[in-house]
């Protein structure tokens, strides 16, 4: 098998992962490079640009890699790499064994979480770098999140209308798939610089719903539903935000804090982070019941609160909705408001990338770009 010295695949790797609804943009330092060589070695890199949207057979991909590079590799080859590359989190499978199927995955939500457990300080420190020069503002370029903000449920008002999208809770109980749980990369990660969690010291809370890779590659666990509702309710005690998947039957749900999420610590360096969620709640003060405890102001995990002439005051460009400030107001004096106009998720996965790509790249390119994405 012939070696592989030309590190210009990395660009080009980096230029094909550009393509996809949540891209992979270039940065003046190049720190997407670093982050690339982490997770693939050159031949993986050549493989990987063969990939796309939708999920191959070996022997597809293999001929593709075979027209588009010089290198002699045999079908069973070919699926040893890919399985390693699987297991290493670099790619998504889909099917069965004996007729495994394999496609690219983002870079988040994708393969920085698809590391966790193993993360090394350097690769912490190149996300870090490459969320504050570029990758933040393409994952929120479009204001279409992958995540929605559901307010946990005991800030719901009965009269409120609640879509089971918008009451995690009330998911759980009504879920069939099976349900996982596996360390937060977030937390996992800033503790490994140094910057353990502030809110918990519990890192086993990101949540899955009919998931097989993380079992696979033995990073997660199967729960029951009365694990997962014990892990909700301490969500909500220890001042953490709900964050799942913003479809209609969410996939997951992220259990962030402001000061390990990387979506959360993005999205506060905008001027109006509110804007970048997808919520249907904001929380109004009766000032009357108000008593400035400031209770509120360190459960808020997005800096929307502050204490004024002994009165709190809710800067609603920064508020979510997540409902953490209401449910320990000693006086109830916070409550959360339904929006006028409901935001309803898509449907599913492939629906919300389907719109992500429309609003970036207009409905003619991004028909392109799908079959593009998918054909290759």
């Amino acid at each position: 098998m012939t070696k592989i010295a030309d590190k210009s695949i990395y660009r080009k790797l980096q230029q094909h992962l550009d393509n996809f609804p949540i891209g992979f943009p270039a940065t003046k330092s190049g720190v997407e490079i670093e982050i690339l060589e982490f997770l693939f070695d050159p031949l993986q890199a050549q493989i990987a640009s063969c990939l796309n949207l939708a999920p191959k057979r070996p022997s597809k991909i293999l001929e593709r890699f075979m027209k588009r590079f010089n290198i002699e590799l045999t079908e069973n080859e070919m699926s040893e790499h890919l399985h390693k590359m699987f297991m290493n989190g670099c790619l998504q499978r889909s099917g069965k064994e004996g007729s495994w199927r394999y496609s690219n995955a983002m870079l988040a939500i994708g393969m920085f979480e698809y590391h966790v457990d193993h993360l090394t300080p350097e690769f912490v420190e190149n996300m870090n770098k490459y969320f504050d020069e570029a990758f933040a503002e393409e994952f929120h370029k479009t204001a279409i999140p992958q995540l929605r903000t559901s307010p946990h449920s005991k800030a719901l008002l009965v009269e409120h209308k609640i879509a089971t999208y918008d009451d995690m809770r009330l998911y759980v109980q009504n879920v069939t798939k099976p349900i996982q749980v596996a360390n937060c990369i977030c937390k996992q990660g800033e503790a490994l610089i140094g910057k353990p969690c502030k809110q918990t010291d519990d890192i086993e809370v990101c949540l899955m719903f009919g998931s097989k890779s993380y079992a696979e590659r033995e990073q997660a666990r199967e729960i029951s539903k009365d694990e997962c509702l014990a892990i909700l309710d301490r969500a909500e005690k220890e001042g953490m935000v709900l964050q799942p998947g913003n479809t209609m039957e969410p996939f997951c749900i992220c259990i962030c804090c402001g000061c390990c999420c990387g979506v959360l610590k993005a999205a506060k360096q905008f001027p109006n982070p509110a804007r970048l969620f997808a919520t249907n709640y904001f929380v109004e003060v009766d000032l009357d019941g108000c008593i400035g405890c400031g209770i509120c102001v360190r459960r808020c995990q997005m800096e929307a609160i502050v204490i004024e002439n002994k009165k709190a005051i809710i800067d609603l460009e920064r508020c979510i909705g997540c409902g953490l400030c209401v449910t320990t107001c000693p006086t109830t004096a916070m409550k959360l408001i339904k929006k006028e106009k409901e935001t309803i998720p898509p449907k599913n996965m492939a629906a919300l990338y389907m719109k992500i790509l429309k609003v970036k790249f207009g409905k003619r390119k991004m028909m392109m770009k799908m079959l593009k994405l998918l054909l290759g």
